[in-house]
């Protein structure tokens, strides 16, 4: 992307113009791709893609094809796979039927990269083609960036690729770890599993970076398209985004030879027979219905792309492997701790050791509450830290958890920081030792719908937070009787928006 309009993206603006003039009934058209990952009626009609009594495609039609996306799930990344292929595929052929290249490919949004790559590529601002006349199919009016003002600069620390240390694509049960893929569910549109670290971030963050918050003409707070799992996909910038995401799983899998796939039936001959299929269309318009085992490999013939860039930023190093490194351990030592902690990490025993009282509210830009500690289940987490301190034994120590369970609410755009024990004046910015994560409640709506598979249940977020207890240990603490556990929002939470978390919650995994 070397200027405001690189070819690629201008054909692809063409491309999406020609998309857009489909009605919603054609399956290669630009609305009833984007329902594919997700629909509602009242929200596209508000933001003016649908009109009151326009006909839609037979019920029939749509229980195959729409509300697909699957969020919190191991199938997370190879659905959005075959997704995007369709949607390249189908694009390409506009775009060859417009005179462009034959060989056009989707681009991706690499915000990861550099300073300067943070910001939206320009032509997705500008509101007509460089003739300066056509209206831009890329221009979106409901995307109204972090902070509100329509500029779409995403914040660095925010959007950290930390995800790429996680060893194990799968996550553990109940997300102890998330892993970088996701848990183990079957066919999930509605957030009914725990998101792998590359979901929770940079995706889910992403998707409300770009969407933000946003006022009618009748006052009247709305999100922006990026920021509800519903509208999202109806946005240009969302397939860039997404292809990104695509290629930080090609990242995390060419960085280290330990980093593999799941090993599993479950995953690869996904999803289950019994269900929904992963379905998508092709570029004549008739079905690709596809299991995960058939987009593994991006050079095969129904995908046919590769990445030309893989990786540029290296893994942040966890507090405790540079600990032990400090304390001399060699290299034959650490690789055999990293063995003993590889599997442990598929250890299915956990320990709860802690909670909050009562449910959360979150309203206003700061809201804390206080998770009280099981003394047994804490003094098993301090002797394990001490053991290690000493360096003298490779097995590793528990792992800690920070659970937010049943998180609901009515507005998707909203973005917090969660702080374990920060002191009441200090600047968060001062302490980003203390930062269990970033929480973007990307999904959190739909999951609280009670009329849906997931029965209102809401989302769930799982941090770990072993770094933090390992440093609170190392600055004299040995014990403790209860933690702190602070939500930070830019933007105040409104008392309309109804967040509530239903439990925090602390979870030792170990021996």
């Amino acid at each position: 992307m070397t200027s405001d309009w690189d070819d690629t993206l201008l054909w692809y603006a063409k491309a999406v113009g020609v998309l857009q003039q489909r009605p919603i009934t054609d399956r290669t058209s630009w609305r009833f791709l984007a329902a594919i990952h997700g629909f509602d009626q009242d929200l596209w009609t508000q933001a003016g893609y649908l009109q009151p009594h326009e006909t839609l495609p037979a019920e029939a039609e749509t229980a195959i094809y729409w509300d697909q996306c699957q969020h919190a799930t191991w199938f997370f990344l190879p659905w959005h796979r075959g997704y995007l292929a369709s949607f390249e595929q189908i694009v390409r052929d506009a775009i060859v039927q417009l005179g462009g290249p034959k060989d056009w490919a989707l681009p991706y949004w690499n915000y990861n990269e550099a300073a300067k790559c943070l910001q939206m590529p320009p032509c997705f601002a500008a509101k007509t083609l460089p003739d300066g006349v056509t209206p831009n199919p890329l221009y979106v009016e409901r995307r109204y960036g972090p902070d509100s003002d329509g500029k779409v600069l995403l914040e660095a620390d925010k959007i950290g690729l930390d995800c790429l240390q996680n060893r194990f694509f799968e996550g553990g049960k109940n997300g102890h770890p998330p892993g970088f893929g996701g848990t183990q569910t079957g066919f999930n549109d509605d957030n009914q599993g725990i998101a792998g670290d590359l979901e929770s971030r940079p995706h889910n963050v992403v998707h409300r970076e770009v969407g933000g918050n946003g006022m009618t003409a009748s006052g009247e707070h709305v999100g922006g398209l990026m920021a509800d799992s519903d509208t999202a996909a109806l946005d240009p910038i969302f397939w860039l985004h997404h292809a990104n995401i695509d290629r930080l799983w090609q990242v995390w899998l060419d960085i280290n030879p330990d980093h593999q796939n799941p090993d599993k039936p479950e995953w690869y001959n996904g999803p289950p027979s019994l269900g929904r299929a992963f379905i998508v269309p092709t570029v004549s318009g008739e079905p690709w219905k596809f299991k995960v085992g058939e987009v593994l490999d991006t050079l095969s013939p129904k995908l046919d792309y590769r990445y030309d860039i893989q990786a540029s930023v290296e893994p942040r190093v966890p507090v405790l492997r540079q600990r032990l490194t400090r304390l001399g351990l060699a290299t034959e030592q650490l690789r055999q701790f990293s063995d003993v902690e590889a599997a442990m990490a598929n250890d299915q025993n956990s320990e709860l050791i802690g909670a909050n009282r009562a449910p959360l509210d979150l309203v206003g830009n700061s809201v804390q509450t206080t998770v009280v500690l099981d003394k047994q289940g804490t003094q098993k987490l301090f002797t394990s830290l001490k053991a290690n301190t000493l360096a003298a034994t490779f097995t590793p120590p528990d792992r800690v958890f920070l659970n937010l369970e049943n998180i609901r609410g009515k507005r998707d755009s909203i973005l917090l920081e969660v702080y374990i024990n920060l002191p009441q004046d200090a600047d968060p910015a001062q302490h980003p030792e203390l930062r269990a994560g970033v929480l973007a409640l990307f999904g959190m709506r739909r999951a609280s719908r009670t009329d849906l598979g997931h029965g209102g249940q809401g989302i769930s977020q799982v941090f770990e937070i072993t770094d933090i207890i390992d440093n609170l240990h190392l600055g004299g603490i040995t014990s403790a009787d209860q933690l702190n556990v602070r939500f930070i929002s830019r933007e105040p939470v409104r008392l309309e928006d109804q967040v509530t978390v239903a439990r925090v919650s602390l979870t030792r995994l170990g021996d």
